[in-house]
């Protein structure tokens, strides 16, 4: 029963023994892109040593040299000549080859309609808050301007959708102003949050995993969304969320923004 489950060592605490290649494998990634934390975490939960290459967010030539597109994660295992987009593709390949410690590390995902809906409910919200701080935390993506301007010219806060807001007509100054406007709303915006992490709360299961029965790849993408979150001066976690956060931050070697939330 559950107490035998509680009993027996955690994923978390019972990491795999490390895995160090001859031959590193490589992720190309951006530092705030949630599809690319779901490799990094995935990675770093089943304890096998990586290179991380964060790509400037306006460098079109090198993932189009090595996958034919603009395209972020990028998994590469270099002594098999091996390329892979498509973040939770490549944590199955990687849960799946013994090359990378045991196999079937991660539960499957179980498309929980709660995490869905929270995730749907809090949207809008969340571009709101999240765009323009990813402008303001010194991301290694955007370390230039010409990055930064090519993030919030492809990158809409609401009310804005896509096709008005990247229109030539509509103006660089116009989407920075915007941006900034988005940001000075945070303290209006901060109870809506605070309120949605509390829901948060009721919805994970416990400090180590989303979903009852151990670490899965609900966890691959829940936390990889959340990370985000701790970039907001004032979010509100709640104690079952921060533990949450904390552990999966530690056992996966991806860090938090708590020390650059702005």
């Amino acid at each position: 029963g559950a107490r035998a489950a509680s009993a027996a060592p955690s994923a978390l605490s019972a990491r795999p023994e490390r895995v160090v290649l001859p031959v590193l494998p490589k992720v190309y990634a951006y530092d705030h892109c949630p599809y690319c934390v779901r490799v990094r975490l995935g990675l770093g939960l089943k304890n096998v040593k990586h290179e991380v290459v964060f790509m400037a967010n306006d460098d079109v030539a090198t993932p189009t040299k090595l996958i034919g597109k603009k395209i972020a994660p990028i998994f590469e295992v270099p002594d098999e000549n091996f390329l892979m987009g498509e973040s939770m593709d490549i944590v199955k390949k990687v849960d799946s080859e013994e090359k990378y410690g045991p196999t079937g590390h991660f539960g499957p995902a179980t498309g929980r309609a709660d995490i869905k809906a929270w995730m749907k409910g809090v949207k809008d919200l969340l571009r709101l808050l999240h765009r323009p701080r990813y402008m303001a935390a010194a991301l290694p993506e955007f370390q230039q301007k010409d990055s930064r301007d090519y993030f919030v010219t492809g990158h809409p806060v609401p009310p804005f959708e896509k096709a008005e807001w990247k229109a030539a007509e509509f103006g660089q100054e116009a989407r920075e102003g915007h941006y900034a406007a988005a940001m000075a709303r945070t303290e209006e915006l901060l109870p809506e949050l605070n309120a949605a992490l509390k829901d948060l709360e009721g919805i994970i299961h416990s400090d180590e995993c989303c979903t009852e029965g151990g670490i899965s790849l609900d966890d691959i993408d829940l936390w990889s969304r959340l990370r985000s979150v701790t970039l907001v001066d004032g979010a509100e976690f709640q104690p079952k969320t921060l533990a949450y956060l904390q552990a999966l931050s530690e056992a996966g070697d991806v860090p938090l923004y708590f020390g650059m939330k702005c």
